[in-house]
């Protein structure tokens, strides 16, 4: 796992830095460069094998035979975090977000034994949380200064202050400056961030034109641009799919754009895998362990986001299924004891 997870981490960075030459551009330029180049060969070889490099460090806080070393740990930490500190380069907050998350919730699942709040964790994550929450802060105060756009104006024309905009009593606070003005101002983009997609589904689910339909294409986007690399399928559209594109609709929102009225069907089956694989964690299935964590960090921010496919989700499901399915397979050749 570490060696898959290794190369393809390279992939991803040679594709990234070298080839298509987001190194020399400031993080919001980066974004756009990667939005905007189409997906070749390579990078979704990256993009396949990366998400392996997640695996080793849930193996070796999780196994009870693999022999301990501080090298081991640090190599598989680093692989780890690897993802996270690209994304801080191009401004983005979602693989910061996963892989906080992640590793709160594998640690809880391959230590505690899925305690939610273990004791030994509560200041690791109260560091962490206050670590996410500066760098956060920072990464949207540099989106903002390259768009030559104030913390103030943000409040009021970004994308998540379309459905969460300040009450009377904020914008007189705002309004008047000072310190509780600018407390204010650290606040509310936060609370906005938080809030506004369920609002957002509201305007996705009662658009007057007819609602076109992805039928996957969203949640298992990885194999249909592999399938559209030989001809065989399109990418789905966003700007036909959603009437405010950018913006996160909830947990929801994609399912919905995906199965229509069949997307309660997909929840449960998905819920029925989450169970089983909870089932399978509790008594100790490191093979379970990525998959159900992944699952763990996709509940948890259901109200703001579909992490099934942001920040690349279904790459890392796909990592983690494959790892499950060979884990039952070596669990089955391995010797007798006499």
């Amino acid at each position: 796992m570490f060696v898959i997870g290794g190369v393809g981490n390279l992939i991803r960075l040679i594709d990234r830095y070298v080839l298509r030459g987001v190194g020399d551009l400031s993080g919001g330029l980066a974004r756009e460069v990667l939005l905007e180049s189409s997906t070749s060969a390579l990078s979704l070889v990256g993009a396949v094998l990366y998400p392996f490099g997640f695996i080793p460090i849930l193996i070796y806080l999780g196994s009870r035979f693999m022999p301990r070393s501080r090298f081991k740990l640090i190599a598989a930490l680093v692989l780890f975090l690897i993802p996270a500190f690209d994304a801080l380069i191009i401004f983005s907050r979602s693989f910061m977000l996963v892989a906080l998350a992640m590793a709160y919730f594998g640690t809880s699942i391959s230590v505690f034994n899925g305690k939610a709040i273990p004791r030994k964790l509560l200041l690791p994550v109260a560091a962490g949380i206050a670590a996410v929450v500066f760098v956060s802060a920072n990464v949207f105060l540099w989106r903002l200064d390259e768009m030559s756009f104030s913390v103030f104006d943000s409040i009021y024309v970004s994308g998540y202050a379309h459905t969460v905009i300040p009450n009377a009593g904020a914008h007189a606070i705002l309004s008047n400056g000072g310190p509780a003005a600018n407390m204010l101002a650290v606040i509310l983009p936060i609370s906005q961030y938080y809030t506004h997609a369920l609002f957002e589904f509201q305007i996705l689910w009662v658009q007057p034109t007819p609602q076109e339909f992805a039928f996957g294409a969203l949640t298992f986007a990885p194999y249909f641009k592999a399938l559209e690399m030989f001809g065989l399928a399109g990418a789905a559209d966003l700007f036909a799919l959603f009437p405010r594109v950018g913006v996160f609709t909830s947990f929801f929102g994609p399912l919905w754009v995906d199965f229509g009225w069949f997307s309660p069907l997909m929840m449960f089956v998905f819920g029925m895998w989450a169970r089983s694989l909870a089932r399978s964690a509790q008594k100790g299935d490191i093979g379970a362990y990525p998959l159900y964590s992944h699952f763990c960090v996709v509940l948890f921010f259901a109200p703001v986001v579909n992490f099934m496919i942001s920040a690349q989700g279904m790459y890392s499901i796909n990592a983690f299924v494959i790892f499950w399915i060979v884990s039952r397979k070596l669990y089955k050749m391995k010797p007798v004891a006499a």
